[in-house]
């Protein structure tokens, strides 16, 4: 059986929650030659993450590089950047698409290998201000 789920939270306290899921043990019933005997087997717990990157709204191209996005190549932006299932979860995220004029710039190197990217887009946000600043909300 599987259970999907999407998780957000602090990130220490969501490295101790998959550490509890890792090392939970079950009870399974399987047969050997016919006769039903009972095993131990560690639950799986395989990561299919959303996740919410921050950052001031001029870095984008910056980031864009960091991250190996281009917006121009929709091959490297993520297979699936344009499809209807991240076309919905954009919008249920209230993000658009990053726009094609974006140019990146790689300046800083993120460790990315055996990893896959989805870019689904991004979102604006709000101005503020707090004292005598105003500033993007981050």
């Amino acid at each position: 059986m599987h259970l999907y789920f999407i998780s957000r939270g602090i990130k220490q306290n969501r490295d101790i929650f998959v550490n509890f899921l890792q090392t939970r043990l079950f009870p399974w019933k399987i047969k050997i030659d016919g006769k039903e005997t009972t095993e131990t087997v560690q639950g799986a717990l395989r990561p299919v993450e959303l996740w919410e990157y921050v950052f001031p709204k001029e870095s984008l191209p910056e980031v864009c590089g960091m991250l190996g996005i281009d917006p121009k190549n929709t091959d490297n932006y993520g297979a699936l950047s344009s499809s209807i299932q991240n076309s919905m979860l954009r919008k249920m995220l209230g993000a658009k698409e990053i726009p094609k004029d974006i140019t990146p710039i790689q300046k800083d190197f993120v460790f990315k290998q055996g990893m896959g990217l989805h870019v689904l887009g991004i979102k604006d946000d709000v101005m503020g201000k707090i004292g005598n600043r105003d500033q993007e909300m981050l």
